[in-house]
């Protein structure tokens, strides 16, 4: 084909193999194929096609296949988050055949974030475009999932052609018939935000992609230096779904299917701070990396960080970030980090009160995490405050006297534990500390009165109460005087109970006998 059409700036391969065929006059789709590729089977992809070996043949040198596949199609979204191997031979595909090999080796075909169900045009581009180069092409930014937006003239306009393409082997135009000048709704600054991140992603060079290795250690690290840890290294799970929603709204987050379910041990944010053994949509990144990291922050930056990263470690080593990575912490971080290289944290206080007071306002979390990773000065171990052994002796003696008192007397609330410990005092440091007194935990063991045990006791006080009155006690006055129901019985306070009356019954018989006989 001699009148191949050169590509515009961020034009689609698919829409400048669509122009080929308006300059030609091709109507039927199988003679545009023949005429591109010599192949009527081609299929026609919008996103991520192949044979592009054969469309740079038709095109000046410096149109290798890697060039048309960063520059004209959406291989740069995708390639940054998926192994070097993989972004390799998914060149390699496009390049020839790839029978959707491409997309399912991408993620594309499990991911979550499925992509915009029609092709979308802006009606203000359009019109520049009408005027700058005197046709109409359909724009890379137009087809992604997330951006619903052109920041210039508002929303995106569906066209009447769905996707996935139900004419496989057709190649549409972006004409005036298919994409009709609507006025347009205002952008959404969810979709703003997203699209500054999107095209900062098509705009890449080829480089090499990081792996999971490194992209596992980077969340790590990244759920440090925000401070969503707890303890030493478990991570805070809760408080970073706190952040992303507080950030993107419910609605925003399930239009994409990004969903976030708090309760469950598989969504896919968690995930992501896991072990990475999948790739994750640029959506996915996007989204976590704009709760999580302060404003200004760039999703290439980001990319950059984690190729530095080591590409293997072993799963007890420490996680080690680069320098660079310096540009995703604030001005006020970084000076911070630079004063705990030099002086402890105490000292990097008092030599910076107004720095510190800052952080501690708006970076609490960090602070404190940044504060807690510094190497401490050894220190000559201190003989403890308190002499546990002499305490517990103390406290083991105190609760026999008071043990003693108690059951002198058969009436009284139940003898739990809380109860014997508020006897002793200091009911909240007992109950903390109670592991560093083993013998006064195993007198309150040995003396603790059971739920059972205080339903008997109350029936043996009522019984002893009521036969001063009555030969055979009631049951149901039994049960009220001793303040019970017979709903909250227990099982072995109604056995009890039971045992009550049947030993009453007998002793009332036996006496019986006793007259007649005599």
């Amino acid at each position: 084909m001699l009148n191949f059409p050169i590509p515009y700036p961020e034009e689609l391969i698919y829409s400048t193999v669509a122009r080929a065929g308006i300059r030609e006059g091709i109507v039927s789709p199988k003679e545009l194929l023949d005429d591109v590729y010599g192949n009527r089977n081609v299929i026609a992809t919008l996103d991520l096609p192949n044979q592009l070996q054969r469309i740079s043949t038709w095109l000046p040198p410096e149109y290798t296949v890697e060039t048309i596949a960063y520059r004209h199609t959406l291989f740069p979204l995708y390639a940054p988050f998926i192994p070097e191997e993989r972004r390799k031979r998914c060149l390699a595909w496009m390049a020839g055949e790839s029978r959707g090999a491409v997309h399912l080796s991408m993620g594309l075909t499990a991911s979550l974030v499925k992509v915009p169900g029609h092709v979308r045009y802006c009606s203000g581009c359009l019109k520049k475009q009408k005027h700058t180069f005197g046709e109409y092409f359909w724009r890379r930014e137009w087809q992604i999932a997330g951006v619903d937006c052109c920041e210039k003239h508002g929303e995106l306009i569906n066209t009447a052609i769905a996707r996935p393409l139900a004419d496989q082997h057709r190649y549409h135009d972006a004409s005036p018939d298919t994409c009709p000048l609507f006025p347009q709704r205002p952008a959404r600054s969810e979709s703003r935000m997203i699209l500054a991140q999107v095209r900062q992603l098509l705009g890449q060079q080829p480089a090499t992609s990081p792996s999971y290795q490194q992209w596992s250690i980077y969340y790590h690290w990244l759920a440090i230096q925000r401070g969503f840890i707890r303890g030493q290294a478990h991570i805070n799970h809760s408080e970073i779904a706190k952040a992303v929603t507080s950030l993107w709204s419910a609605e925003f987050l399930r239009r994409y299917g990004l969903g976030i379910d708090r309760n469950s041990d598989y969504c896919w944010l968690r995930a992501m701070f896991r072990k990475h053994r999948k790739s994750f949509n640029y959506l996915q990144h996007i989204i976590v990396h704009h709760a999580l990291l302060p404003e200004g922050w760039s999703i290439v930056d980001v990319i950059g960080s984690v190729r530095k990263l080591p590409a293997l470690s072993s799963p007890g080593s420490t996680v080690g970030i680069p320098t660079g990575t310096n540009q995703c912490l604030t001005q006020d971080q970084q000076h911070w980090m630079k004063m705990l290289a030099e002086q402890p944290p105490k000292k990097a206080r008092s030599a910076a009160p107004a720095l510190y007071a800052r952080l501690y306002r708006y970076d609490r979390l960090w602070l404190k995490q940044a504060n807690q990773t510094q190497p401490r000065v050894n220190v000559n171990k201190r003989k403890p405050r308190v002499d546990w052994r002499r305490r517990d002796l103390q406290y083991e003696s105190k609760l026999r006297e008071i043990v003693t008192f108690l059951w002198a007397d058969q009436r009284g609330a139940r003898r739990s534990q809380t109860y014997l410990l508020k006897q002793l005092g200091k009911l909240s440091t007992l109950e903390k500390q109670i592991n560093r007194l083993p013998r006064t935990k195993q007198l309150l063991e040995r003396y603790t009165e059971s739920v059972p045990d205080y339903q008997m006791r109350r029936l043996r006080n009522a019984w002893w109460q009521l036969k001063q009155e009555f030969d055979h006690p009631p049951r149901w006055r039994l049960i009220r005087v001793a303040g019970l129901s017979e709903t909250r019985l227990t099982k072995e306070a109604r056995d009890y109970l039971n045992d009550l009356e049947e030993n009453d019954d007998n002793s009332n018989n036996q006496g019986n006998r006793g007259q007649q006989s005599s």
